[in-house]
């Protein structure tokens, strides 16, 4: 019996790249001419039949990658741009779905692009069980988790790096001289929340500062009414705070329009640190100084993730990616009073 002949077989032999082997065959403008004629030449000689399940893959479906995000309205939303972009670049489409943090609806989301033969899924998902996601996928094609609900060492995921950006936050705020910093969040749970508190309370507790964490109990859903909440909560607190450090920018943006009502000057008062990089941080109104997320980055590496798995087919394995994200200082922080 005579061995398949895979892309990975002619990539072995040829000593290049599975994604230079891929580029050829599918005629991608990406690639040297030459490489493209010597790959095809190997591929004829071994015997390479582009039926075969790693060609499958790539070419007897829709050409689509799938992305269910939990929420357009989050920083999830924004992705779609740079990953529509970054598919368009390798001849494919991207088909999203919301599935507004509702898991009966992400699953219908799910098994609508399993029908549609996507040839992967990125997603963003409710929570962090993917029990059901995997029996419903049953190793079709890869997917790929984005996002910090799903680090499970088994899935292949792409994510922030929290523990580094909320580092990040901190340090900028305690070179400006703030020592009074709370935290600040809309919601109680969640694993990147968590994520942010623990290193939030180990930077405070490092420097023998006492934490001040302010988190909604309502869990309603209504953010802009969490911001006036939380303000409330800020302002009546024993201790003055020179500083707060926002869990996301969207709720910082609406937090510094709730102490400005209330009278209170942001950066005079109080400094308001966000994170995300969402676009509405840099609006002349906002500019929020915040942690931003490499959206651009991100979103290739997810294409690349799916390109890659795909084409290894049964072989593929898990891979996983943390991204860095970036200090971008605007003109809510700035040294406390006592600091001047």
């Amino acid at each position: 019996m005579h061995k398949t002949v895979t892309i990975k077989t002619i990539a072995k032999e040829m000593g290049v790249s599975v994604s230079a082997v891929s580029k050829a065959l599918n005629n991608y403008p990406d690639i040297n001419e030459s490489t493209r004629q010597a790959i095809i030449n190997k591929a004829m000689e071994l015997g390479y039949s582009p039926n075969m399940l790693a060609r499958s893959l790539v070419k007897n479906n829709s050409n689509s990658i799938g992305i269910v995000i939990r929420d357009t309205s989050t920083i999830y939303g924004e992705l779609f741009k740079p990953l529509s972009r970054a598919a368009l670049a390798r001849n494919l489409t991207i088909v999203m779905g919301d599935s507004n943090r509702n898991k009966v609806l992400e699953m219908r989301h799910i098994r609508a692009m399993i029908d549609s033969r996507v040839m992967g899924l990125i997603i963003a998902p409710v929570g962090n069980d993917t029990t059901e996601i995997d029996k419903a996928v049953a190793g079709r094609f890869p997917v790929v988790y984005l996002g910090s609900h799903v680090t499970d060492p088994s899935k292949s995921f792409v994510t922030v790096d929290s523990d580094y950006g909320t580092k990040l936050a901190m340090n900028y705020l305690f070179s400006l001289g703030h020592r009074n910093i709370g935290f600040v969040s809309d919601i109680k749970t969640g694993s990147a929340t968590n994520t942010k508190l623990n290193v939030y309370r180990r930077e405070m507790n490092g420097r023998r500062l006492s934490p001040a964490i302010f988190m909604d109990d309502k869990d309603d859903g209504d953010l802009v009414l969490a911001a006036y909440r939380l303000a409330d909560r800020i302002l009546s607190y024993p201790k003055k705070l020179t500083a707060v450090f926002a869990v996301k920018d969207l709720l910082a943006a609406a937090l510094m329009q709730a102490l400005r009502d209330k009278g209170i000057s942001v950066p005079g008062d109080i400094s308001v640190m966000g994170y995300d990089g969402a676009e509405i941080s840099g609006l002349p109104m906002v500019n929020l100084t915040t942690i931003a997320q490499p959206k651009k980055e991100i979103a290739e590496k997810l294409v690349d993730l799916i390109i890659r798995l795909s084409e290894a087919g049964a072989e593929r394995k898990v891979e996983k990616y943390y991204a860095k994200p970036g200090l971008v200082i605007r003109t809510s922080c700035a040294e406390p009073d006592g600091s001047r």
